[in-house]
């Protein structure tokens, strides 16, 4: 029998995408997560019974771990490990060092439950930045080839990067502090990249940080994501302004990784008669510094993933002016749903600029209010950028992100 290939990963990143593709190839041996309902009928049974936007918002979670097209039996999933790290991350004071220490502590549980499981006949095994240092030892162990995707900015740059912020922007978000990010220890990270035979990594920006780390270039894939084009349908080629404010879609979290305070500046220079805006994502800053901005800024909170698309159709532009990410999903969003783009390069995006959007250098507040009044001003530039996005529907599709993934990893099991 050929060799097949493992998935071991926590959460639902990408909506299971991975794990389903490989699959789909008739390439999976595995599916190793922790909390997940869909090799459970008795448990999605009584979630369904419960109904929709009733219980607390673990079970409503809970409700989206699954994907009809993975069969039960190819999935081992660890619940005690899901509530476990659940009930920790209630009883954590919430700073970011705290939260990194109970990340990296899930993942070594999760390593070592992986391993009591075995890979059974698996040749290659995929694992996740941060939850794959202790499996990819004992795969290597057994001859089985190690497949890590890098799924943000590396460790060092990405605290250099979020150090400047907070001094920057001293106490604009509660929590957050330079202690946070003073840290030397990323031997987890590095031997995670010792150890994998690839890495594949969503962005370009991503691949530089890993170079600049010190990991080979050749050694690193990039492998951009996608969105499901029925999830995200076009938005009408009208010109849905009729005269008003630009309409400004921000999706995300609201802090300063995101870059976020640059672009309430941004809007503020402009006013409320040329833009309207919309943060949609936990508001991570404090309302004090808020204030000043309502009235060209709206802030919605978290919303479910089914009401996303709505969001989009609102909106005539995105806008994720971010510091450091991997490959922001959002943008995929955006530009599946034909929204112009203004980004930056560390958003790790698709964004071809004056094309499908505008990317503008970080923290820049005034290149952020150019890149907005260029559109409020001229509806023939949005248009143009419209058009631009809706033409990049294949380029940021989960089928583009399929035959990619796909072909690298077969391409790894045959080297």
């Amino acid at each position: 029998m050929s060799p097949l290939v493992s998935v071991a990963m926590l959460g639902a990143r990408r909506h299971y995408a991975v794990p389903r593709f490989m699959h789909e190839a008739g390439l999976l041996e595995r599916f190793y997560t922790d909390s997940y309902i869909g090799n459970k009928p008795w448990l999605e049974a009584v979630i369904a019974a419960v109904p929709q936007g009733l219980g607390p918002s673990g079970l409503r979670r809970l409700r989206e771990r699954r994907d009809r097209a993975l069969p039960p039996a190819r999935v081992t999933s660890f619940e005690m490990l899901g509530l476990w790290s659940a009930w920790q991350r209630r009883r954590s004071p919430g700073s970011h060092r705290a939260l990194r220490a109970l990340e990296r502590e899930t993942g070594r549980r999760f390593g070592l439950n992986v391993l009591r499981k075995g890979f059974g006949n698996s040749g290659l095994l995929i694992g996740f930045s941060g939850a794959s240092l202790e499996m990819f030892r004992g795969a290597k162990a057994q001859g089985i080839k190690c497949i890590l995707e890098q799924t943000i900015l590396p460790d060092q740059p990405r605290y250099r990067l979020m150090l400047e912020e907070i001094k920057a922007w001293p106490d604009w978000e509660p929590g957050l502090s330079h202690s946070d990010y003073e840290t030397t220890d990323y031997a987890r990270e590095e031997q995670e990249w010792l150890l994998a035979d690839g890495i594949v990594a969503g962005s370009e920006f991503v691949k530089s940080g890993l170079v600049e780390c010190g990991v080979a270039s050749d050694k690193v894939h990039v492998v951009p994501y996608g969105v499901d084009t029925v999830r995200f349908p076009l938005t009408s080629g009208d010109d849905k302004r009729h005269g008003g404010p630009l309409r400004v879609l921000f999706v995300g979290s609201v802090g300063l990784r995101k870059g976020v305070p640059y672009l309430l500046e941004a809007l503020a220079r402009l006013g409320p008669s040329k833009v309207q805006a919309r943060f949609v994502g936990s508001v991570a800053l404090a309302d004090t510094w808020l204030q000043p901005f309502r009235k060209v800024a709206a802030f919605t909170g978290a919303l479910p993933r089914g009401d996303m698309a709505t969001m989009y159709q609102w909106a005539d532009v995105f806008c994720l002016p971010s510091i450091v990410e991997g490959s922001a999903g959002v943008i995929y969003e955006a530009l599946m749903s034909g929204l112009p783009v203004i980004t930056t390069p560390n958003a790790g995006s698709l964004v071809r600029d004056s094309v499908d959007g505008q990317v503008v250098p970080i923290r820049s507040s005034e290149a952020l209010a150019v890149a907005l009044d260029r559109y409020a001003s001229d509806g023939s530039v949005l248009r143009q950028h419209a058009e631009g996005a809706a033409s990049a529907r294949q380029r940021v599709s989960l089928e583009r992100y399929k035959s990619e993934l796909i072909r690298l990893i077969q391409d790894q099991l045959c080297g």
